[in-house]
């Protein structure tokens, strides 16, 4: 004996199954045609409407450099879309100014950019020219020119400093390097070659460092020698140091 048609099969069966399965997968389909049709219309009003046009440029963090001089830099995306400010752009444009070490752009909703610039810290002053310095970070870059240095800078006399100049980078580790009773004692710092590094103190003391190798053991033999009542030492070769 035969029972009614199954869900398998033809007839009013298969009808009631085939409507109950489409009816939820046609309201999907509603609901995310509708989803769509209404961030498309959001994009379209913020990317044309001057409600998000960009009206300025707000720049945080800098010292040395001008806050205007920054925003010009982001000049372009004024009056423009805050969607389609072109971030990358101002973000390379202001990472290649010399006082910069990183920089963060984003967008201010509704109608800024905003620029975050850390600039370079100083570690080392060179006179130049008799009346100023320069500022050069740890990493040995010239970021800046001032006429007044902080007491706590290392004064560092070098004939081209630079990331490239060999005297610079030996400088940077031996200052770094130094043990914290000689670096207190540190009045100024002579360096015309990268093995020609010398320490002056305070007291009128030297200490010929050489170059930036083998700080700890030089550090042993300064002391050493100091406090045996030397006033000028060579320790640029630790292993056999000369005294005057």
């Amino acid at each position: 004996m035969s029972g009614p048609d199954n869900e398998t099969g033809t007839g009013p069966w298969r009808l009631v199954h085939v409507v109950r399965r489409r009816l939820p997968n046609r309201r999907l389909g509603w609901i995310a045609g509708g989803a769509l049709a209404l961030a498309l219309a959001a994009f379209v009003i913020v990317w044309t409407t001057p409600l998000f046009a960009v009206e300025r440029i707000d720049v945080t963090g800098t010292s040395v450099l001008d806050p205007a001089e920054v925003a010009a830099l982001g000049e372009e995306a004024v009056g423009r879309s805050v969607l389609g400010a072109d971030l990358d752009g101002i973000a390379e444009s202001v990472a290649a100014l010399a006082p910069v070490e990183s920089v963060e752009v984003t967008r201010s909703w509704p109608d800024a950019v905003r620029v975050a610039v850390t600039e370079r810290e100083p570690f080392l002053a060179v006179p130049s020219d008799g009346e100023t310095f320069l500022m050069v970070d740890d990493d040995g870059v010239v970021f800046d020119e001032t006429d007044a240095v902080p007491g706590s800078m290392w004064r560092v006399e070098l004939d081209d400093p630079g990331p490239g100049d060999l005297a610079t980078t030996e400088t940077i580790a031996v200052l770094r390097s130094l043990p914290e009773d000689i670096a207190a004692e540190v009045e100024h710092v002579e360096s015309p070659s990268p093995a020609g590094i010398t320490l002056f103190l305070e007291d009128g003391r030297t200490i010929q460092w050489g170059d930036g190798s083998e700080g700890e053991q030089k550090a042993e033999v300064a002391d050493r020698l100091l406090a045996s009542g030397y006033e000028h030492v060579d320790v640029s070769a630790p292993d056999a140091p000369t005294v005057s």
